[in-house]
């Protein structure tokens, strides 16, 4: 743990805690998890911390712990006292926030004990700490515990845990409450379908694990709804959210607008949205723009202003929330493809001269759909390539991509990157493909036998992630290879020719040159090239270090097999009911969750979105290659 200057300018870290030795961090959502001071700290120098330590069987559990400030401003780790422990069966689902109310206990959000689909039963299960806010007097102390039990705890006298404020959470990662009105406002992070933010009260049940958002879990397809309490605001998958990021209600004098809003993201998207009530009794959730981390939790100070916290690829940051306009609108773009300026206006199959063509390697799957690629910069701008040989694109850019099924143009992407970041836009095509139509919102639609998804606009932005740098496919590993240039009539490689049209800011790298991905049918490459290709192209912009996903894989190409967190590795996001299961089990690939996800199409799919059908020759490929494993080295 450590302090710094609360201010733009400060440059230097003091460590004032150091207990490595106690905490567990295997990666995603162990470790130091959160950390509150006492009400009267001015007085009695007390703070409190949630971790995920071992128990003496080596078992993770949850420690929510009290330490002492010395006068210096350092902690004394020797004056650590356990107030509350319990067990955690697996690594995810840890909740870790814990804050003091106006009525001076402490508030902990708990997890329902992790994997996934809730497997225990945690959420609706009144006499465990799995699934919870709990509420604890660290005042005082009882029955042999080092805190005592509030007596307006609803269960207080009997009927379930004491400890227990709230129930039917399946991950209540971050929560706030209101400076003002002292409401409990949590981001309940979602299975597959909805993510949530509620408005915790004394006893309330949330419905997990029998609900999601506002609607039955689907493996609890026929639950009762009764006594159970609906989200503000649930808010669906389909829209490219993943993981809630719960805030605060704004209660500070810098930017009046936002006064008494409440403010919370999303891991996957990055935009920053608020909750506002209005006369009606109900909510109008405002969008204030993209950011440029991926936050993990927020924070206030004594003044009620707000920050965020957040990881980039630049490291973890601190960001102070400022006015930036008020709300911000949808991004437009031409109702018309033909009207865009991206295509031929007469043919708009054909694109404009301005669009560039290219190809690659190991392509992303999409439903065994063909695809055009084009990319388009602004005048007198160049594309930087990154160490990784990630394409960095000036803003003004546009990236294009036709979809084909049997030689039909279904859709067209255009993916843009504007002045408040990336945006993506979807067109559908006329039966008579004579154009194709912007689409407000994402759909589904049986074409050419395909369930095909047409993606709405937040949902491009769970793919096309920050760590990826946004522009997915292109990379030089990606494009370290020929094409045959239609217009020229000339078979060039690719580098080679963007390098010598002068579209790069800085010139390749020999590592880069030597680098290169395969595609599944090349023979000429091993098995392991083609599968670790696969594997990069179609899965490495989340599973990457600093990724939007709670679990702690790394499939980029360039990783060796036992760094990815893979290979006999036990699952944490469920074993799909795979007898003692591995992500990736080698020469046994019946026993590999990675391969099981793939060969599935439902909640616990790979890819999680975007596909109905599953890449049979991927299945094959990454099966045999599993398969031929004797090791992780």
């Amino acid at each position: 743990m450590v302090r710094f200057q609360n201010n733009a300018a400060a440059n230097s870290l003091t460590e004032v805690l150091n207990i490595e030795d106690r905490v567990d961090f295997a990666g995603g959502e162990t470790g130091l998890l959160g950390i509150a001071f006492h009400p009267q700290f001015a007085s009695n120098r007390y703070v409190f911390v949630n971790y995920i330590g071992r128990n003496a069987s080596n078992n993770m559990e949850t420690r929510v712990t009290r330490f002492e400030v010395e006068n210096n401003g350092t902690i004394n780790r020797n004056s650590e006292i356990i107030l509350l422990r319990f067990n955690q069966p697996y690594s995810n689902h840890n909740g870790g926030q814990i804050a003091f109310g106006s009525d001076g206990y402490l508030y902990i959000s708990s997890g329902d004990g992790g994997s996934g689909g809730d497997p225990q039963q945690n959420g609706q299960n009144t006499h465990n700490l799995l699934g919870k806010i709990l509420r604890i007097d660290v005042n005082n102390t009882s029955s042999g515990r080092n805190y005592a039990i509030p007596a307006d705890n609803p269960f207080a006298a009997a009927g379930g845990a004491p400890e227990i404020w709230a129930y039917g959470l399946r991950n209540p990662w971050r929560f706030g409450f209101d400076k003002e009105t002292n409401e409990l406002w949590v981001g309940d992070v979602g299975q597959g379908a909805w993510e949530e933010v509620n408005l915790v009260t004394r006893g309330g049940n949330y419905g997990w694990g029998d609900m999601e958002g506002d609607f039955c879990y689907s493996e609890r397809a026929n639950c009762s709804t009764a006594n159970k309490i609906k989200p503000v605001l649930s808010i669906s998958h389909n829209t490219g959210v993943c993981s809630v990021i719960g805030g605060y209600v704004y209660r500070g004098a810098q930017y009046p607008a936002a006064y008494g809003k409440y403010f919370f993201t999303d891991f996957c998207v990055n935009t920053m949205q608020s909750i506002t009530r209005n006369n009606n009794g109900g909510i109008n959730v405002g969008n204030h723009g993209t950011v440029p981390v991926d936050i993990v939790s927020f924070a206030q100070d004594n003044q009620g202003e707000l920050y965020a916290i957040g990881q980039s690829g630049a490291g973890s940051q601190i960001v102070k929330m400022q006015a930036s306009g008020g709300e911000l609108q949808p991004g437009t773009m031409a109702a018309r493809l033909s009207a865009t300026g991206c295509v031929n206006s007469a043919n708009p199959i054909l694109p404009a001269t301005a669009m560039i063509p290219y190809t690659v390697a190991s392509p992303l799957w999409s439903d065994a759909a063909d695809k055009n690629r084009y990319f388009a910069l602004p005048n007198n701008s160049k594309i930087e390539l990154t160490t990784d040989g990630d394409f960095l694109f000036p803003v003004g850019s546009v990236l294009m991509k036709h979809f084909k099924l049997n030689e039909r143009f279904i859709e067209t992407r255009l993916f843009a990157h504007g002045e408040l970041g990336w945006q993506g836009f979807s067109y559908e095509w006329r039966d008579d493909q004579t154009d194709a139509l912007l689409l407000t919102d994402g759909k589904e639609k049986l074409v050419e036998g395909v369930q095909w998804q047409y993606p709405s606009r937040g949902q491009c932005l769970t793919c096309h992630t920050q760590v990826a740098n946004f522009s997915l496919g292109l990379e030089t590993r990606q494009l370290n290879n020929s094409m045959l240039y239609s217009v020229s009539g000339i078979n060039a490689h690719q580098l080679d020719t963007l390098a010598h049209i002068n579209l790069f800011s800085n010139a390749i790298t020999p590592t880069q040159k030597a680098q290169t991905l395969f595609s599944l049918d090349d023979t000429s490459a091993t098995m392991a090239q083609r599968a670790r290709s696969y594997l990069h192209s179609n899965c490495s912009n989340c599973h990457s270090p600093n990724g939007p996903t709670p679990v702690n894989l790394d499939l980029r190409h360039t990783t060796v097999l036992a760094a990815t967190q893979t290979c006999d590795v036990q699952p944490v996001a469920g074993d799909l009911g795979i007898s003692n299961a591995r992500i990736i089990a080698p020469g046994e690939p019946e026993r590999s969750v990675l391969l099981a996800r793939m060969k599935i199409r439902d909640v616990n799919q790979m890819p999680p979105l975007a596909s109905h059908v599953v890449d049979q020759e991927a299945v094959d490929v990454i099966a045999t290659w599993i398969g031929g494993l004797a090791g992780c080295n």
